[in-house]
């Protein structure tokens, strides 16, 4: 059975982050650039492709950078513009705000095919076909973990393809973060803040229970995840947060290596997401 990886990042600021929207916090602590450089350079050490969903508004400031990012032939798609939560948001607003980031995207760097990632994966079916009809090619904010209240709820069932965690619509296309059931709860196992957080021999079983009925795993980590420099935190946020935020940061980079080798073991090719797209869409021709 063919097997496919896709490495992502979601490239923001640490103070973007939804659990410091309603904190006062120093925004010259800046880290998205040492966190995303960090994360350019392993996968090229490691020599694999990767997808960056950047939010808008900071598409100017690290202009330079992204343009590094597509001339080393990785994808570069969208997180929004503000990274504000799409469910708190109207449809109208949340239209605007797709619009504006999918248009800077290709104002500054010329892209096609762009795809998009939700805040906190706080995505419904009426949003999801707002950027359908707005001309996104993809989107990647699906994941089925329940005990997350700001996650949304995206039913796809109908549209499953032969890949796993991977639905498509009139050619638009799905990518569901994976998740594994532990105690009746769907446990993620996809994500920056899980591969800190766990220990890594249990993030291994879980990782190996997925892989045994998958040919896909789609993975997405932070800017902030990817660096040991220091953040002082706002004094309001609370113990929670703190560890949330702080555990594991200086593992997550050495740890991200590991879970690529890993995939590499398991005879795992990497792609972006378009790649992936135009494999499947090629595979379909034939």
């Amino acid at each position: 059975m063919r097997k496919v990886a896709v490495l992502s990042i979601d490239v923001e600021e640490w103070y973007q982050l939804e659990y410091f929207q309603k904190s006062l916090c120093n925004e010259s602590q800046e880290i998205l650039e040492i966190g995303t450089k960090n994360f350019l350079n392993l996968i090229e050490k490691e020599d694999v492709k990767a997808t960056f969903f950047i939010v808008g508004d900071r598409i100017t400031s690290a202009l330079e950078l992204l343009k590094e990012i597509k001339l080393k032939g990785n994808e570069l798609s969208a997180h929004s513009f503000g990274h504000i939560r799409p469910l708190s948001q109207s449809t109208e607003e949340f239209q605007k705000d797709a619009l504006e980031v999918k248009n800077k995207l290709q104002e500054h760097l010329e892209l096609n095919d762009i795809g998009y990632r939700a805040p906190c994966f706080s995505i419904d079916k009426e949003r999801y076909s707002k950027l359908q009809e707005l001309g996104y090619k993809y989107d990647s904010s699906k994941i089925n973990a329940g005990l997350h209240p700001l996650y949304g709820e995206l039913d796809m069932e109908q549209h499953m393809t032969s890949w796993n965690n991977v639905y498509e619509e009139n050619g638009f296309y799905e990518f569901e973060l994976p998740t594994v059931k532990l105690f009746n709860k769907n446990i993620p196992i996809s994500g920056g803040g899980w591969l800190r957080i766990l220990p890594w021999p249990i993030f291994k079983i879980l990782f190996k229970k997925f892989i045994k009925n998958s040919n896909t795993f789609f993975f997405f980590i932070h800017p902030f995840e990817l660096t040991q420099k220091h953040i002082s935190l706002p004094k309001d946020v609370n113990l929670l947060t703190r560890l949330r935020f702080s555990i594991g940061r200086k593992k997550a980079l050495s740890r991200t290596q590991k879970l690529i080798k890993l995939l590499k073991k398991n005879n795992f090719e990497f792609h972006t997401f378009s790649t992936f797209i135009n494999k499947m869409e090629d595979e379909l021709k034939h």
